[in-house]
């Protein structure tokens, strides 16, 4: 049984998540002033590359810490988060110019790239596995109470007063989490059994014998091979998993998650509203919020690959449904401000069915299916390419808008939610509530070389 200590230790972990949200959107709901301030003078191409440009840190963050966390612990690299937004707090505040919003932009994204790599790898190795998921599902609750943050305090407060409130947060995390274990896990593979020993105490009520033994065990096996991005292509239950993986992946964020929160104000602009589109942007991070609140704890009681399913078929739907509304407001003479209904239907459907699945699950695998040796490698090649795919997918939405119609944007991110659920259907298999890297190792369920 988890100590109620630890649902502290839960909060203060996932504050990191908390932390990256607020400074990765921040600029959404602050795009209207900064295009209307004739110093910046910017341009619908500068805003495109402004909110894509944080990939660039998320890209080089997500490869590099997931090869430093084990080398220097868990701990110390999500330590790095809370400098890291200073960092960039501070450069925007003290200059409002393009290269200082370009700079801080990127530290921004290098400390998103830690959060995403390796915040789900220690929430992973301190919770118990019939936990794990409920836990690990607080990760997407966390991001969306932070990305809610932002668009409620930026559209009302001055732009120096939006940065004073929001500096606080990574000053306050980095205090706490000094105080902060290092996880069991790390410190079994370091063979510090004995301080593993106290940590797990630390997390647990009652006898730990048993359950470290099996995380002795589970090391022991996992490291006895070398930790090499070379294995996840070479064995086969590795490479199944990293598959897996990295079509979760793709169908996440090729399927317009971060569209919909770095565009948010522009979606609700181009179609007719009872409420302001920065109002509607709140709405929908409140719906958001809610929706991932609940369904945290969805995935330790359904199945990973239930929900997976669920998800990708429900985002297909819900995106096809808002495409087809974008398409009648666009290319027709219909009055749709008599149907604006389905266009609410079409996403909050899609906030539904991406927050019981999708979106929370993606971190929730790629921190427990992989072994330890190499779980910090994937997490880190995963989460690179999920930046790259981000970079992608907000550097086209705009062109694709101009070009073609929002309409488009949307029936795409539809076939990829389509395309991920026929695949995931075929290759994913059940890891709820198994020990961690010991998803698949039965040879007659490994995939064929």
């Amino acid at each position: 049984m988890i100590k109620p200590l630890m649902n502290r230790d839960i909060r203060q972990c996932q504050l990191s998540v908390f932390v990256t949200s607020a400074a990765y959107c921040w600029f959404e709901p602050n795009t209207i002033r900064l295009t209307e301030d004739p110093e910046l003078n910017l341009t619908s191409e500068h805003i495109s590359w402004l909110i894509s440009i944080i990939q660039v840190g998320c890209i080089t963050s997500s490869l590099v810490s997931g090869d430093l966390t084990n080398r220097i612990g868990r701990k110390y690299v999500i330590m790095s988060i809370g400098p890291l937004c200073i960092a960039g707090w501070i450069l925007i505040l003290c200059s409002k110019s393009m290269p200082s919003l370009i700079l801080a932009r990127i530290f921004h994204g290098l400390s998103t790239g830690v959060a995403f790599t390796i915040t789900p790898i220690y929430t992973a190795e301190i919770a118990e596995p019939k936990l794990r998921g409920s836990l690990s599902g607080i990760f997407m609750s966390t991001w969306n109470l932070g990305v809610l943050y932002a668009f409620s305090f930026g559209p009302y407060l001055s732009y120096d007063e939006f940065i004073y409130v929001c500096l606080p947060l990574p000053i306050t995390f980095t205090i706490i989490w000094m105080f902060m274990p290092e996880t069991p896990y790390y410190l079994l593979m370091k063979g510090q059994e004995d301080e593993a020993r106290k940590v797990l105490k630390y997390f647990r009520n009652g006898d730990i014998d048993e359950e470290l033994e099996e995380m002795k065990n589970a090391v022991r096996e996992e490291m006895s091979t070398e930790g090499s991005w070379k294995i996840l292509f070479t064995d086969e239950v590795e490479r199944k998993a990293f598959i897996i993986v990295q079509i979760v992946c793709i169908t996440k964020y090729l399927g317009g998650l971060t569209v919909l929160v770095n565009y948010a104000l522009d979606i609700f602009s181009k179609s007719e509203s009872f409420l302001p589109a920065e109002e509607m942007s709140i709405l929908l991070a409140s719906v958001i919020t809610l929706i991932a609140l609940v369904s945290g704890f969805m995935s330790d009681w359904i199945g990973r690959r239930p929900l997976l399913l669920i998800s990708c078929f429900g985002c297909f739907f819900a995106h096809f449904i808002t495409g087809g509304y974008y398409y009648v407001h666009e290319k027709t003479t219909f009055d749709t401000s008599r149907c604006t209904w389905v266009l609410y239907i079409g996403l909050s459907m899609y906030c539904f069915f991406s927050d019981i699945g999708i979106t929370p699950l993606m971190q929730i695998l790629q921190s427990e299916m992989f072994g330890a040796s190499t779980r910090g490698v994937a997490a880190g090649i995963t989460e690179g390419f999920a930046s790259v795919l981000t970079f992608v997918v907000l550097k086209a939405y705009s062109p694709v808008n101009e070009a073609y119609g929002i309409y488009i944007n949307f029936w795409f991110y539809s076939l990829v939610a389509l395309v991920g659920g026929i695949l995931l259907s075929w290759l994913l298999y059940e890891t709820a509530g198994k020990t961690i890297g010991r998803m698949e190792n039965k040879p007659t369920n490994r995939a064929v070389a």
